[in-house]
């Protein structure tokens, strides 16, 4: 396309939103209230994930080991523990340590444990955090099958649980944004129609000279997607802004009461800047599009 179309097409289109201000509005506002709805939805589809993702990094594998090793060959089961395919981390917790925790765990009724420092039936273990979850039964089968390990825990049910309610959550949250994004292509292509019916005679009129399709869908196109435009970016405002309230205010009310936490605002409005400006380009042009074909019939 030349350069010289290309400044007709966007010169016409925003003569032709100036010339429509009544509808060009209603447009921009029916891209904003489509784009705020899914725009609150994809805030929830990205705090789903961050939410998913951190419980899944808090799957671990606890490996138990056989009493009386010396330091030496508990550092060689460490190194080998480390090299496995899949494994983030391997921290080392001692008997001792290990009652300490659990004692911690239990607060007031720590002084059940009282008596047992002398005598400490845990074991020595080491906590493997990993890259994948998915990975654990294959990472629980490796390390078991190595020298001087008592058992390897893992809450396989638990786990399976996780990742099920995970995944159902990912791709839920995916298929409904889908099905909002193309209502929000319907309800715009019929906003931007009664602007394009209120013009059928100039239509009609470059028909008659010659003007090709193309040609006529030009500036509407590109009308489309500036309506995209401005509408994505009023509505990325006004989302952004609610969110980063929203984020402040649920921090300091809960900070402390609950370990789970919002996604922080700059990774979201990132998110958010991206998706909705491409929502918005793609609802206004599809909308466009999809509202002239039936006026090109002449």
């Amino acid at each position: 396309m030349k350069a010289r179309t290309v400044r007709y097409f966007f010169k016409q289109s925003t003569r032709s939103i100036w010339r429509n201000k009544v509808m060009s509005l209603a447009s921009i506002s029916s891209v904003m209230a489509a784009l705020l709805v899914i725009g609150i939805f994809l805030v929830l589809v990205l705090n789903v994930d961050y939410l998913a993702t951190k419980l899944e990094s808090q799957v671990e594998i606890k490996v138990h080991l056989v009493d009386g090793l010396s330091q030496n060959i508990i550092n060689d089961i460490n190194k080998e523990i480390k090299e496995l395919t899949g494994v983030r981390d391997s921290v080392f917790l001692s008997k001792d340590e290990a009652l300490k925790k659990f004692s911690e765990e239990l607060g007031e009724n720590s002084d059940l444990l009282e008596g047992l420092e002398g005598d400490n039936p845990l074991s020595d273990s080491f906590i493997v955090t990993l890259e994948d979850p998915r990975l654990a039964p294959k990472v629980t089968l490796a390390i078991s099958a190595m020298s001087n390990i008592e058992k390897v825990v893992y809450g396989k049910e638990e786990l399976e649980k996780l990742l099920g309610i995970t995944y159902f959550l990912r791709v839920g949250s995916l298929i409904i944004v889908g099905i909002l994004l193309l209502i929000s292509v319907f309800i715009i292509s019929n906003t931007i129609k009664l602007t394009v019916f209120a013009r059928r005679r100039e239509i009609g009129i470059m028909k008659y000279i010659g003007a090709t399709d193309w040609f006529v869908r030009g500036p509407f196109f590109f009308e489309g997607i500036l309506l995209g435009l401005i509408g994505s970016i009023v509505s990325i405002a006004l989302l952004g802004t609610g969110y980063y309230f929203a984020a402040n205010y649920i921090k300091q009310q809960m900070f402390g009461l609950l370990v789970i936490s919002l996604m922080p605002f700059s990774e979201v409005i990132s998110s958010l800047v991206t998706a909705l400006l491409i929502f918005g380009v793609i609802i206004g042009s599809l909308g466009s599009m999809i509202s002239i074909r039936k006026f090109l019939r002449v």
